[in-house]
């Protein structure tokens, strides 16, 4: 008979995707239940919905723009389906789908991974870890503080460094490509670099209009902590939806002095998100540890009706991965394992250190078997960070302890 030929398989990860090792896993799960926590304080209750859309309900929360960084396929019935490529969408749909109106606000929190199609050459990573949450149907001022209070007691859990959280508003850009009288096509230049953060392209755009004007909106663009100096600068421009937004926007930031968190955050009036959902209040959150946002949000209060219920709605989104990025070595003495005791032996004697081992557990302490010599005792304990090495001797029902806490390495 002939055997058949055997294929060499591809020994590497389609791009944008990675192997998570025990270390980063146990520091991930301690982020999230850092985070989880400060949720449940809330109120907030967890849903988890399925991984896969119907591109047709992704694509009309994402916009045109999103089309070709969605991961799409056909289904078993012929559905064009899709990943989620955010969570945001998901529960909106949820929500329409499965919620009464006597049931809301609700509040929901999640923990899921997204996925998006990048480039080849671009190195972004295709599946984001994100910790998020969303309140539904509460509108207006005092739910967009109820989220951004949370984002930043959570940011400060963490002991992220230096992190600021930049404000921002949907109608600002809006109103100010009214005011510059941009056409739609320029204004969605405007917008569309905004994105991408190339301002000198900007800059040559809205000069070719009015240099005079461009000058200020150029200016008007630079994150700025300074609230008195954006109010002086936006006393030259005369647009109405302009001066609406921007009075909203100082009415949040006053509530945040109150609560002694405007320490965290910083006047950006050129976000601008690439989802199209987004109707009033943005929000990113910058770290000087990584180029890429820690994460993002804001209002939303078109989207659910899409799928069945108006009302409105808010929300945000971390990156778990950007996080525990950020947070560096000389933070992770918030991941240090708990105590943990190795039981080493033979392994004939394997009962007789399950049945050893079992008793420490009980006690509610991690502890490893090891079948093997005694030999390299202090390489086991420091490669294991563990502080109690027991070592069965051979014949017997005796255990041996070796004490290791001056050795461990942090």
């Amino acid at each position: 008979m002939f055997k058949e030929k055997e294929e060499n398989l591809i020994v590497k990860l389609p791009f944008g995707f990675r192997d998570i090792f025990p270390t980063e896993a146990q520091e991930r799960e301690v982020i999230k239940e850092t985070i989880r926590q400060e949720f449940l304080l809330w109120g907030y209750g967890e849903v988890k919905t399925p991984v896969l859309e119907f591109t047709k309900n992704i694509s009309a929360g994402v916009g045109k723009n999103w089309k070709d960084k969605l991961v799409s396929f056909f289904d078993i019935d012929g559905n064009l389906v899709s990943l989620r490529a955010d969570m945001t969408i998901p529960i909106a749909r949820l929500t329409g789908m499965r919620i009464k109106s006597e049931q809301l606000p609700a509040r929901f929190f999640y923990f899921a991974n997204s996925f998006r199609q990048s480039g080849l050459s671009k190195g972004k990573p295709r599946v984001v870890s994100q910790a998020g949450l969303e309140l539904i149907g509460s509108s207006g001022f005092a739910s967009d503080l109820e989220v951004l209070a949370i984002l930043i007691n959570i940011l400060k859990k963490l002991k992220i460094d230096n992190f600021k959280v930049g404000l921002g508003h949907i109608k600002i850009v809006e109103g100010l490509c009214d005011w510059l009288k941009l056409d739609f096509k320029a204004s969605e230049l405007v917008r569309n670099n905004l994105i991408s953060n190339n301002f000198v392209e900007i800059d040559e755009l809205v000069s070719k209009k009015d240099s005079k004007k461009a000058k200020l909106f150029m200016e008007l663009l630079k994150p700025q902590e300074d609230m008195e100096k954006i109010s002086g600068l936006l006393s030259n421009v005369d647009e109405k939806k302009v001066t609406e937004s921007f009075l909203y926007l100082k009415k949040v930031y006053e509530a945040l002095k109150e609560l002694k968190l405007n320490d965290y955050v910083l006047l950006d009036l050129s976000i601008i998100r690439d989802f199209e959902y987004y109707s009033g209040l943005l929000f990113e959150v910058y770290c000087p540890k990584t180029i890429d946002l820690l994460g993002s949000g804001g209002r939303y209060d078109g989207l659910i009706k899409k799928f069945g219920l108006d009302v409105p709605a808010t929300g945000f989104a971390l990156d778990v991965d950007l996080l525990h990025e950020s947070m560096g070595q000389s933070k992770l003495y918030s991941f240090k394992s708990e105590e943990r005791t190795i039981v080493l032996g033979n392994p004939e004697d394997c009962l007789k250190l399950v049945k050893f081992a079992s008793e420490i557990k009980s006690k509610g302490v991690i502890t490893e078997l090891i079948f093997g010599s005694e030999k390299n005792l202090g390489e086991i304990a420091a490669s294991r960070k563990c502080s109690y090495i027991y070592i069965l001797e051979p014949g017997t029902n005796n255990f041996k302890l070796f004490e290791f806490k001056d050795k461990i390495k942090d």
